[in-house]
């Protein structure tokens, strides 16, 4: 998957699933939305974890190549050389020049990371509510004999 594609489709049920046609308000209802929010959080479980592998592969990359642009002899040693002074800063910003490439690779991943937890999180206190509502439709459904309520 590409840092750049959206890994999270809209949530969305499809209306055509029988589990969903029975309304909200009755318990088979409400159980098959509440099984819908499981599976979904299961995906953006697998998404998460995907993304956090590919920030940590990016991090790894971007520190591999500032370490491989320290030791090489393109490199500036700080010091005095034939009058003109090189400093540890001026190392440091010619390192990030050369990297700049897996800087914003790793940066990309990490805001893709960022992305995935928010979903994730957005899914889990969606899915909480579920709850708290498939336990009211049961209760509601539990002094009526089954009879839908007018």
């Amino acid at each position: 998957m590409s840092v750049h594609e959206n890994p999270f489709p809209p949530y969305d049920h499809d209306a055509r699933d029988s589990r969903l046609a029975a309304p909200a308000d009755t318990p088979p209802g409400a159980e098959a939305r509440l099984e819908g929010y499981s599976s979904d959080l299961d995906k953006a479980e697998k998404l998460l974890t995907a993304a956090r592998d590919a920030e940590m592969v990016a991090e790894e990359e971007r520190d591999a190549a500032a370490r491989k642009a320290r030791l090489s002899d393109g490199c500036p040693k700080v010091g005095v050389f034939g009058g003109i002074r090189t400093t540890a800063a001026y190392v440091d910003a010619w390192v990030e020049n050369q990297i700049a490439s897996e800087a914003h690779d790793y940066k990309l991943a990490k805001a893709a990371r960022q992305a995935a937890t928010l979903h994730f999180d957005k899914l889990s206190r969606q899915g909480g509510w579920q709850q708290s509502k498939v336990a009211s439709v049961r209760e509601t459904y539990r002094g009526t004999n089954g009879r839908r309520w007018s």
